[in-house]
């Protein structure tokens, strides 16, 4: 069993817990195959080479190679990782050097209960739908998918107009700062932060939520993921700001994308009584109420 490790930096206070987890894998002897630049870091900043099968660079390097991609930092970290297991099936997990950690579940407090249980492989998988965005001269055509979200945005001080049909039926004019399309696995980012709804991971939908509305009709809205969606965008300051996740490019306007489900899912890693819904609990204190809050 191969355990591809990505990551990009530490903070200097997390020096200590990533020596903890490279100790913790040496000591059930498990074969490990670093992100390459990680392991530069890793040599450069902890003063010492941690003991690998092999590097990795491209998604080539690990696909029917490894048989669990560990991601090391945040939610960004994991959703940047996607890029390299793609249409593999290599399930994913994070250890949470972050902030948040709604993807990257694994606190740093149980880094040994954690890789016991991950390679003795008692964890399940959730698969989580993917985007597929198709746009004419995307720069982002070598990977052009994402976890969750999509998203068009101004840039500069002129307002986006985009007409949005799907299924070739007109929706809406959108007239906004932009819009998100976002996954299920998305709708507790980006998406939740402008109003939308949060939607359970199986529900096999897509979220449209506008970012600031110059219309205060505009209101998020859900489809079936089966839907095709296509979008007429334009503004008048020439330029938009194109995303996939954390990749982000500028395009030019006006112009038109389409946006549907990828032919792949990312299979994300469950550990033994953790399920979406005690991760919403416990990460967005879901339910919390003060009056039943001893003072």
């Amino acid at each position: 069993m191969i355990v591809a490790i990505y990551g990009n930096t530490i903070e200097k206070a997390h020096f200590d817990d990533i020596l903890h987890l490279i100790k913790v894998f040496e000591g059930y002897n498990a074969k490990l195959s670093i992100y390459a630049p990680f392991y530069e870091f890793l040599c450069s900043y902890l003063g010492f080479k941690p003991k690998v099968e092999s590097t990795f660079r491209y998604p080539n390097d690990i696909k029917c190679k490894a048989s669990l991609m560990l991601c090391i930092g945040g939610d960004g970290t994991l959703l940047d990782s996607i890029s390299f297991v793609q249409d593999s099936g290599i399930p994913i997990a994070g250890i949470n050097f972050g902030r948040l950690g709604f993807l990257a579940r694994i606190p740093i407090s149980s880094i040994k209960t954690a890789v016991d249980q991950l390679l003795s492989g008692r964890f399940t998988t959730e698969k989580r739908t993917v985007i597929k965005s198709t746009l004419e001269g995307n720069p982002l055509s070598e990977f052009p998918y994402a976890l969750n979200d999509l998203t068009i945005q101004k840039r500069g001080t002129s307002m986006i107009n985009i007409n949005a049909f799907i299924d070739e039926e007109f929706v809406c004019n959108y007239w906004s700062d932009g819009i998100i399309i976002s996954t299920p696995t998305g709708s507790t980012a980006y998406s939740l932060s402008v109003g939308g709804p949060i939607v359970s991971p199986n529900s096999e939908t897509f979220i449209i939520s506008p970012i600031a509305p110059h219309n205060l009709t505009i209101r998020p809205l859900v489809f079936p993921e089966k839907s095709k969606l296509r979008l007429e965008v334009n503004t008048r300051g020439n330029q938009i700001l194109f995303s996939l996740d954390s990749r982000s490019v500028v395009i030019p306007s006006p112009t038109m994308l389409t946006v549907e489900k990828a032919n792949f899912c990312i299979n994300v890693v469950c550990l033994e009584g953790e399920t979406y819904y005690t991760t919403l609990r416990n990460k967005l204190m879901w339910g919390i109420d003060s009056r039943s809050i001893n003072t």
